[in-house]
C-alpha cells in the first residue's frame, strides 16, 4: 500500500506491506513502535525533497498523519 506520512519535521511517502483487505488503522496498532516503509521519499514539511531510499524504518511516535496516498 502506497502511504504517506507526516511527521513533525517531514512528509515520507512509500510502500508499506500491508496484509489484503487490511485496514491502515489495524496495521499501525500492529506495529507498536516502528513501521516498515519501502521505495521512500522524504520531504521538508513545505515539500522540498530531502532523500530518496530503498528502506527506512518510522517510529510510530513521531507520526501526526498517515494515509492512503493517491
Amino acid at each position: 500500500m502506497l502511504v504517506k506520512i507526516w511527521t513533525n519535521n517531514f512528509i515520507i511517502t512509500g510502500d508499506i506491506d500491508t496484509l489484503r483487505d487490511e485496514r491502515l488503522t489495524d496495521y499501525v496498532r500492529e506495529n507498536r513502535d516502528f513501521i516498515a516503509v519501502t521505495q521512500v521519499k522524504v520531504s521538508d514539511r513545505e515539500g522540498k525533497d530531502l532523500f530518496r531510499t530503498h528502506f527506512l524504518n518510522v517510529n510510530t511516535r513521531q507520526i501526526e498523519i498517515i494515509l492512503p496516498a493517491e
